[in-house]
């Protein structure tokens, strides 16, 4: 009787050890655990990393036209052309003389059409955010037919050239730029007539029809 007793026992604490010794290990405590990477840093390059070293007046005590520095359409903005749309035609180049021969030749009556018809598919791009597809060939008439159009108050305003220093790595550029005006009714005019002979034609379904109409109220914003 004994006996039994001190096997039942032996075989008891056998069990005991075994499911303490066999039990799950602690979470992630016999590893090391694994360290976060860390995140990749974006470093904000600024706008405008050029500084201006000389210019077409520098010579003879003159200062660089504000309108330089400036976009169109921060100029659009301002009373003085509150009337007027404006564009800015540029060229650069690392020679001065390369530069000026782009100038020489230069024809705005030559040149408009393209002007305006970049702007056109931008602000067609700003408008029609998610429906780019639906409205592809209606925007290529659009510009097709605005691109067809003239303007015959279209005004060169200035032009300047600049001679631009990279600040970080001493790069030298070259600029020459066109300050262009044209009165805002010439070239809404000429847009609405775009939007009148494209729209003769019916949109397919309902969507595009709202979708075409959402461009043209931003169309009536002006651009």
């Amino acid at each position: 009787m004994k006996r039994i007793l001190y096997v039942s026992l032996l075989v008891v604490l056998i069990f005991a050890v075994v499911g303490c010794g066999g039990g799950p290990t602690p979470k992630e405590t016999t590893k090391e655990e694994k360290k976060p990477e860390p995140k990749e840093t974006v470093t904000v390059v600024p706008l405008d990393e050029w500084a201006i070293v000389d210019h077409k007046t520098k010579d003879f005590g003159g200062n660089v036209p504000r309108w330089v520095e400036k976009t169109p359409l921060q100029l659009q903005q301002e009373d003085m052309y509150k009337d007027y749309y404006v564009f800015i035609e540029d060229q650069t180049g690392k020679d001065l003389d390369g530069i000026k021969l782009w100038a020489t030749n230069f024809s705005i009556s030559s040149n408009m059409a393209r002007m305006v018809s970049s702007r056109v598919e931008s602000k067609f791009a700003g408008a029609a955010v998610g429906d780019k597809n639906m409205l592809e060939t209606y925007m290529e008439q659009v510009v097709k037919n605005v691109s067809a159009a003239t303007f015959s108050r279209v005004v060169i305003e200035d032009e300047f050239w600049i001679k631009k220093q990279n600040k970080k790595n001493g790069d030298i550029e070259f600029r020459y730029l066109f300050l262009v005006t044209v009165p805002k009714s010439e070239i809404d005019a000429a847009i609405e007539r775009a939007f009148g002979d494209v729209n003769k034609t019916k949109p397919k379904t309902e969507e595009e029809k709202v979708a075409r109409e959402r461009v043209k109220e931003a169309f009536n914003e002006g651009f």
